[in-house]
């Protein structure tokens, strides 16, 4: 394993986005978490205010029940103390999107589908861009959503886990953020930033990954005004000028997306640097047990 440390900024699993999405599947697996389900009772936002909200915790207590055994109460109960009107029907929504989720979720193989499904269905994006005035910190909000499917997909395609669940995979994740936590004296690491946090730094060395149309430019900006496709491009110039010494830039030839196993093709920002100036490498690993020595071999290229 490589050390590596997240620079100027959250680590993965601690951005906002993240962490609505793993609170959704927390609620999921354990109906009765109270705590990650107050986190995405109004996300997006439906209408509970904070007498809605007061009501229904006062309901929990005096039934000696979760939170969640208080939303179903008031979908069945009649009162000025239970949520009516646009609220009621928002509950029965959001009890219904947790409802779908758990039983796609007994689907074998199947829960970075039933994750990508429960995203659309709260219509995430949605509130992503009522939440933000940029759309390009809403895309960037989003891939990190994407990046999150993917990784379920790749835990529950993993040969290795041979009972895969969500509950298991929500376990691995909590003990990944116990570790990333821990002090480290070892400070030969990797830094891992966006390229924003990488503004005015400087690196004998700096990897570009993902440079795919689609990703970097971002295929929403693609559609988008010349000026959208400019801001990009401006942003991929100060990726490359990090470097002092030696830059790489990587691209798969497929991705996965949202759990697909997408083609993709190299992005149109690298036909505008000069051929002069590139050393070009198309090497394809063709089966699992190349990888190995596909990696020691690039390893060695790069020193």
């Amino acid at each position: 394993r490589v050390p590596y440390a997240v620079s100027g900024g959250l680590s993965f699993f601690s951005r906002k986005e993240v962490k609505d999405i793993l609170s959704y599947l927390a609620v999921t697996v354990n109906p009765d978490d109270d705590v990650n389900l107050l986190r995405i009772i109004n996300i997006p936002r439906r209408g509970i205010g904070k007498a809605v909200l007061m009501n229904l915790l006062e309901t929990a207590r005096r039934h000696s029940c979760s939170l969640f055994s208080a939303l179903i109460l008031s979908q069945a109960a009649n009162g000025d103390e239970f949520p009516h009107g646009r609220a009621k029907a928002e509950i029965g929504a959001f009890l219904a999107a947790i409802e779908t989720t758990r039983q796609k979720l007994t689907v074998k193989r199947g829960m970075s589908a039933a994750v990508k499904e429960l995203v659309d269905r709260i219509d995430y994006w949605g509130y992503l861009l009522a939440q933000n005035k940029k759309e390009q910190a809403v895309r960037f909000k989003y891939m990190n959503v994407e990046s999150l499917v993917n990784s379920i997909a790749d835990y529950e395609n993993d040969p290795e886990n041979a009972s895969p669940s969500l509950r298991d995979y929500l376990h691995r994740i909590s003990l990944l953020n116990i570790e990333e936590n821990k002090d480290d004296e070892d400070n030969e690491k990797v830094n891992l930033m966006t390229v924003h946090a990488a503004k005015g730094l400087e690196f004998d060395t700096v990897f570009i990954a993902a440079a795919e149309e689609g990703l970097f430019p971002h295929s929403r900006v693609i559609e988008e005004a010349e000026e959208a496709i400019e801001e990009e491009r401006r942003l991929f110039y100060v990726a490359m000028t990090r470097a002092k010494r030696k830059l790489f830039i990587t691209a798969a030839a497929s991705r996965r997306r949202m759990g697909e196993a997408l083609v993709s093709s190299p992005s149109c920002f690298l036909e505008e640097i000069p051929e002069e100036l590139c050393i070009t490498h198309t090497e394809e690993v063709t089966a699992e047990n190349d990888a190995a020595a596909y990696f020691t071999n690039l390893k060695e290229r790069f020193k």
